[in-house]
């Protein structure tokens, strides 16, 4: 295991910057479209169209990245099991730089619906996650698996938080003058380019295991019927949306607070993403390492659960300091959670099928981000408590099935 160790680490470094960088490039979306929809001084609709027809556009072109994600994300994981991780991650990254191509058209052009076309094309090519996650199974062992998953973990944590600092500053024309809404897609196509090149150049195939039937695309379709007749994955799937739609719903819930209760602007709300990411991040490469080596799988889960259950509960009545300390302990539950759920699902299936059962997970995210933010907007019209103990319910749900349903590992 030793001499292997130096090729594992050099890849994970590989993947940890392919999969930042790509996250990076499309989470910077979410401010500049929400001041590209709603902003005073935006262009994209005439004067007689309503703020609240703008904010349901909003919602719907969001939130069609991650359904056609959720659509795309296993279909692309069982393609990569049968042409291999590097293919599919190059398809994924020249499909990203036409992606951000569709949205610049969108803009120049003050079209919403190719705005609407961009995000649904990015949401279905965005699979590097889920590929990362194939080849960190195919080159670790059960015993450092948790671990490199971890890095992958982090990277997609890191980009999700640098991505939103660095998209505001490229639409702020009083740094630079030529600065504006089209100048992030730009700056994203190049960045997926650049990815792409560095793909090529120090990334060799990592899949040993060729299954003996020829692709068949009819078959992608059937992936979540597959989920569904597999007893365990079953179970893991919806401990996993019960976990997803929780965090979501304590995530949305808190950031729209500091927007409507105590009027954040920008800045302090990108404080607020750096302040989380910081925590995601050190758990997932530094405490994740640490404790899977003396604690098993199915006790990660449900101890973390619990924590971000009396999260929710403490959210319910805390103020603006709350909401800050409270992402302390529930960004590591989601951190540690997280992993320990994906460790599992790749464990439950065999390694020809690690692609499958990744694009499984990742899908079942998609899909849980998809629906909360429309559920959070329905929810909050009865009080900011509601959505906070729902998602406190879901995470005590999860606890319980893991400890009837999942065995000790």
């Amino acid at each position: 295991m030793s001499s292997n160790q130096p090729k594992q680490n050099y890849i994970a470094i590989v993947l940890f910057l392919i999969i930042a960088i790509d996250t990076m490039g499309i989470s910077f979306q979410w401010p500049i479209f929400g001041k590209l929809f709603t902003g005073e001084n935006s262009t994209l609709f005439t004067n007689n169209v309503s703020m609240q027809w703008r904010n349901i556009l909003y919602g719907i072109t969001m939130g069609t990245a991650s359904l056609f994600m959720f659509l795309s994300a296993p279909i692309l994981g069982n393609i990569s099991d049968h042409i291999g991780r590097r293919k599919v991650l190059l398809l994924c990254l020249l499909g990203t730089s036409c992606g951000m191509g569709i949205s610049v058209l969108g803009i120049i052009f003050n079209q919403v619906l190719l705005l609407m076309l961009g995000r649904a094309w990015l949401g279905a090519i965005a699979a590097s996650q889920i590929i990362a996650q194939a080849v960190i199974v195919d080159i670790s062992n059960q015993t450092n698996k948790a671990s490199l998953l971890g890095t992958v973990s982090a990277a997609n944590n890191l980009g999700f938080i640098v991505g939103p600092i660095i998209g505001g500053l490229l639409i702020d024309n009083t740094l630079v003058s030529w600065f504006d809404f089209t100048t992030p897609f730009y700056f994203a196509a190049m960045l997926a380019l650049l990815n792409a090149l560095l793909l090529l150049l120090t990334y060799k195939e990592t899949l040993k295991i060729q299954p003996p039937k020829k692709l068949q695309l009819t078959q992608s379709f059937k992936v979540f019927i597959r989920a569904l007749t597999h007893k365990n994955i079953r179970t893991l799937a919806f401990i996993y949306v019960c976990f997803q739609v929780g965090w979501a719903l304590y995530f949305q819930t808190n950031f729209l607070s500091l927007i409507q209760k105590y009027n954040y602007s920008g800045r302090l709300l990108s404080y607020f993403y750096l302040w989380m990411g910081l925590i995601l991040c050190f758990n997932s490469l530094v405490i994740v390492r640490i404790i899977t080596q003396v604690i098993k799988l199915k006790k990660i889960i449900y101890i973390n659960l619990i924590m971000a259950a009396i999260c929710c509960v403490a959210a319910i009545y805390g103020g603006e300091i709350g909401i800050w300390l409270g992402m302390l302990p529930m960004a590591t539950a989601i951190a540690l959670g997280g992993n320990a759920l994906v460790t599992t699902f790749s464990n439950t299936a065999a390694e020809h099928e690690q692609g499958w059962v990744m694009g499984i997970s990742n899908s079942l995210a998609a899909l849980s981000w998809a629906i909360t933010p429309p559920l959070t907007g329905l929810l909050l019209a009865f009080g900011f408590h509601i959505p906070l103990a729902i998602a406190g319910i879901l995470f005590l749900l999860g606890t319980i099935v893991t400890l009837l349903k999942i065995k000790n590992n």
